[in-house]
């Protein structure tokens, strides 16, 4: 839904994914429907070389990449404490803060340079709460959220803004569990201010408005967009 909505206002998008397929058929729609260029890349996002040779094939197809959305994440583990292992840790801080860190550094010379550039992560409303079964998950989002904090005060001054995107329950594929489990989905609902769970385009359009000149001035923000989760007391 985000890169359908940037390369709908012009945007040429650069899509990856583990899985090839998906992604040449999500770049194939948007050329054919909106008229706007994109590529697939394959990537593990687990991985320094690949993601960098991500960023060379972007630049390769497009030139300078102005734009970074960091919305791949993993979600291996949900216990206790106590079963969150090292390598569960890891693994996780490996997809969830160290791709963003690999990909903001690779990026942030060129956007520097000339004076304009947006990196956007994507975040999780769970990460905002203490949770008893989302250890590692919500570590890694909050550390994210933190680093873009970070880049925003030490870069903003250059033209750089640096924001995060919590969505709140939102009809993706990850959120698959909750939607199939009634109950869950119930008390998951249960929070909202308006009823219902969040579609994919919902969280684009915001992401839209960061990427674009439009959010030049928000910067080192986290912005839910949560069906009100987040400020509902009782």
């Amino acid at each position: 839904a985000i890169a359908e909505r940037l390369a709908q206002h012009g945007a040429n998008v650069v899509i990856t994914g583990r899985k090839l397929e998906a992604a040449e058929a999500t770049a194939a729609a948007i050329t054919e429907r909106d008229g706007g260029r994109s590529i697939a890349v394959a990537a593990n996002i687990t991985r320094r070389e690949e993601l960098e040779a991500l960023v060379d094939k972007g630049e390769a197809a497009f030139g300078a990449i102005d734009i970074l959305i960091a919305n791949a994440a993993l979600h291996i583990h949900v216990g206790p404490s106590a079963e969150m292992t090292d390598q569960v840790l890891a693994k996780t801080m490996a997809g969830n803060f160290d791709a963003l860190h690999v990909l903001t550094q690779k990026l942030l010379p060129g956007m520097k340079e000339r004076g304009w550039g947006r990196i956007i992560n994507i975040g999780s409303i769970a990460a905002h709460f203490g949770t008893g079964i989302y250890h590692s998950y919500t570590l890694s989002k909050t550390i994210a959220m933190q680093y873009v904090r970070n880049i925003a005060v030490e870069h903003g001054i250059s033209g750089v803004r640096a924001n995060t995107v919590s969505p709140g329950l939102t009809r993706t594929e990850m959120a698959r569990g909750l939607f199939e489990d009634p109950d869950k989905l119930a008390r998951e609902l249960s929070r909202s201010t308006i009823g219902r769970a969040g579609e994919p385009d919902e969280i684009a359009g915001v992401v839209l408005m960061l990427a674009s000149d439009a959010g030049g001035y928000v910067n080192g923000q986290t912005i839910a967009v949560d069906g009100g989760m987040t400020v509902r007391y009782e």
